[in-house]
C-alpha cells in the first residue's frame, strides 16, 4: 500500500476513533487531540503494521491505550443532573472549573452522515458518556469495546494485555453499573416544535418556553452545578429577578446538532450592540415537549463546532 493510500485510509477512520476516544476521556477536545497523536503515531509506525487485523483493531488499540494513559493524570468529568442532587430556584449558582465537566461534541465531527447519528445517537448521548466517566478506566474500555465496538473478549484481552477472565470480569462489573441507568428516550422534534423552542428564546417569552416543557423536564448549566427538575421550577427560576438582566438582553439562536440531538448556539447581545457566544443548549425532546435541556455556557464548551463567536446585531 502506497504512503498516499495509507494515509487515506487512516483519515478515514478519523470520526470512529473521535467517538471512542470522546467517550473514553468526556472530552471532544481532549479526544480531537488525541486522534490527531493516534494518527500521526500510526502513520510514523506503519511499517510495522502487519495486515493480520483489520487496520482499524490496530487503530483501536493505539487509541484505547493512549486514552487509558492520558486518563490516568486526569479526574473524571461530571454531569450536574448526574452527579449532584437538583435544587430549588432560588439556590446561589456554584461554578466549578470547566474542565470538571462533559463537553458537548458536534455531530458533524462524530458521524460521516445524518442517518449515522441516528441509528448510534445513545452511544454518544450526553448521559451515556457521563456515565461511562463514573467506571475505572479499564472497565470503561473493555465495555466499550465488547459492547460498542463489538470486540470479542479475546482481542480485548489482547489489546490491553489482560487475561480473558479479567476482561469478563471487567465487563460483568461495568455492565452492572450501566445496568442501572438505562438511556433516556429521545425523539427528533418536528421542524414547527423546534421552531417553536427556537422562538421562545429569542422574544424572551416566558410563558411559550414554559409550555413547551415536559413537566418533569430536567435544565442544567454547567459549569454550573446546580440543575432543576420540573416545569414549575425552571419557571420560578428564569422569572427571577437575578435572571431578568440576562432575559431582557437581545438574544439570536443558530441551530445545530451535538451527542445525536438538536442542539441551539445561543447568543447573546452586549452593551455595544454585538450578540455574542453565550452558550449550547444540547436538547433532548420527547413526544414534542423539551424533557432535558443542558446549557453549556461559555466558549470552552463550542470547541469543534463551526460557529462564529459573534453575529450581526441585526442577524
Amino acid at each position: 500500500m502506497g504512503s498516499r493510500d495509507f494515509d487515506a485510509e487512516l483519515g478515514a477512520f478519523r470520526p470512529e476513533l473521535l467517538r471512542h476516544c470522546y467517550r473514553m476521556l468526556g472530552s471532544f477536545a481532549e479526544a480531537e487531540d488525541l486522534v490527531q497523536e493516534v494518527l500521526l503515531r500510526a502513520w510514523r509506525s506503519r511499517a510495522s503494521y502487519a495486515g493480520d487485523a483489520p487496520l482499524v483493531h490496530w487503530l483501536m488499540r493505539i487509541a484505547t491505550n493512549a486514552c487509558l494513559t492520558a486518563l490516568s493524570q486526569r479526574r473524571r468529568r461530571e454531569l450536574p443532573q448526574l452527579d449532584h442532587e437538583p435544587v430549588d430556584a432560588g439556590t446561589p449558582p456554584q461554578e466549578l472549573p470547566s474542565s470538571q465537566w462533559i463537553t458537548p461534541a458536534p455531530d458533524a465531527r462524530l458521524f460521516p452522515s445524518p442517518a449515522a447519528v441516528i441509528e448510534t445517537r445513545e452511544s454518544v448521548a450526553i448521559a451515556f458518556v457521563a456515565l461511562l466517566q463514573r467506571l475505572p478506566p479499564k472497565q470503561r474500555a473493555v465495555l466499550l469495546l465488547k459492547d460498542v465496538v463489538g470486540w470479542s473478549a479475546d482481542e480485548i484481552a489482547t489489546a490491553l494485555d489482560l487475561t480473558v477472565s479479567s476482561v469478563n470480569s471487567a465487563l460483568h462489573r461495568a455492565r452492572e453499573t450501566i445496568a442501572g441507568h438505562p438511556p433516556a428516550r429521545a425523539d427528533e422534534p418536528s421542524p414547527e416544535v423546534l421552531h417553536a423552542y427556537v422562538r421562545s428564546w429569542e422574544d424572551r417569552d416566558v410563558d411559550s418556553l414554559i409550555a413547551l416543557l415536559r413537566r418533569d423536564v430536567v435544565f442544567a448549566m454547567p459549569p454550573r452545578s446546580l440543575w432543576l427538575r420540573g416545569a414549575s421550577t425552571v419557571e420560578a427560576f428564569v422569572r427571577m429577578p437575578r435572571f431578568s438582566a440576562f432575559w431582557s438582553r437581545r438574544r439570536h439562536v443558530e441551530v445545530t446538532r451535538a451527542n445525536g440531538l438538536p442542539a441551539l448556539a445561543m447568543y447573546v447581545g452586549d452593551p455595544d450592540g454585538v450578540l455574542r457566544s453565550h452558550s449550547l443548549q444540547v436538547v433532548r425532546f420527547v413526544e414534542g415537549q423539551v424533557a432535558e435541556t443542558t446549557a453549556f455556557i461559555g466558549d470552552a464548551y463550542l470547541h469543534g463546532f463551526d460557529l462564529d463567536r459573534t453575529v450581526s446585531a441585526t442577524p
